[in-house]
């Protein structure tokens, strides 16, 4: 199920999805598990089960293929980060819950961090022990990319309809 380039290019299309839902070890799974818990309790608990699905299709599709495209180095790639990084950006946007100053200050504390691993000052490897593995952090950006591509469209469909209904 991991991201296999190899086994990609020979047309195993659905790991680029599958590698979301594998892990590097029982640290990995739990810590992505939390991660998950507090995405679910940011967000906004009425929207339809079929949009969230379909979110997290996108997310996951969006960053395997960017992995795919823009990273040969990369060989494997397991982990449900980067697609989270996306879907935190997704659930912080329209939760009801919080002030507009808490969204966008959630948002700047994801666009450092991400701004931050993207540097040399980032060691990927720091938790390599605990992890089982590097911290594959092109997959946060690229996450937290298609999360806010989500967001976009979203909010210019809901712009939209707004006029539509003015009109």
């Amino acid at each position: 199920m991991r991201y296999d380039r190899a086994a990609i290019a020979q047309g195993e299309l659905w790991r680029l999805l599958t590698a979301h839902l594998t892990h590097l070890s029982l640290n990995h799974a739990i810590l992505n598990l939390a991660a998950l818990a507090l995405t679910a309790y940011v967000s906004d608990g009425r929207i339809p089960l079929w949009h969230q699905s379909l979110c997290w299709l996108w997310l996951f599709a969006f960053t395997g293929v960017l992995l795919y495209l823009t990273s040969p180095d990369l060989s494997y790639y397991v982990g449900l980060s980067g697609a989270l990084h996306g879907a935190l950006i997704v659930a912080i946007a329209f939760s009801p819950y919080y002030s507009r100053l808490v969204r966008f200050g959630t948002l700047a504390v994801i666009s450092a961090k991400i701004v931050w691993e993207q540097s040399p000052f980032y060691d990927d490897m720091a938790n390599a022990d605990f992890l089982g593995g590097r911290v594959e952090t092109r997959a946060h950006l690229y996450g937290a990319l298609a999360g806010v591509l989500w967001v976009a469209v979203l909010m210019a469909w809901k712009h939209y309809e707004q006029r539509q209904r003015q009109h």
